[in-house]
């Protein structure tokens, strides 16, 4: 297993380990849900627009790295 991660711009970094980085990234997009997606916005980056799923989602395939060690 690897691990994976990705930071925000807030400065937040989601970690995840998975056998590969299709696999990390499903895992990811699972864990961001509408609503945590509306409570990191909320916490995290209040008075911003909240992102759609698809956006987040899109993201995250994007972003998602092997993290080094």
């Amino acid at each position: 297993m690897s691990e994976y991660s990705m930071t925000c711009s807030c400065g937040d970094v989601m970690k995840t380990e998975a056998e590969s980085r299709e696999e990390a990234v499903t895992k990811l997009q699972e864990i961001m849900t509408e609503e945590a997606i509306a409570a990191h916005m909320s916490e995290k980056h209040p008075g911003d627009d909240v992102p759609t799923v698809e956006q987040i989602h899109g993201q995250i395939a994007q972003d998602l790295r092997l993290a080094m060690a």
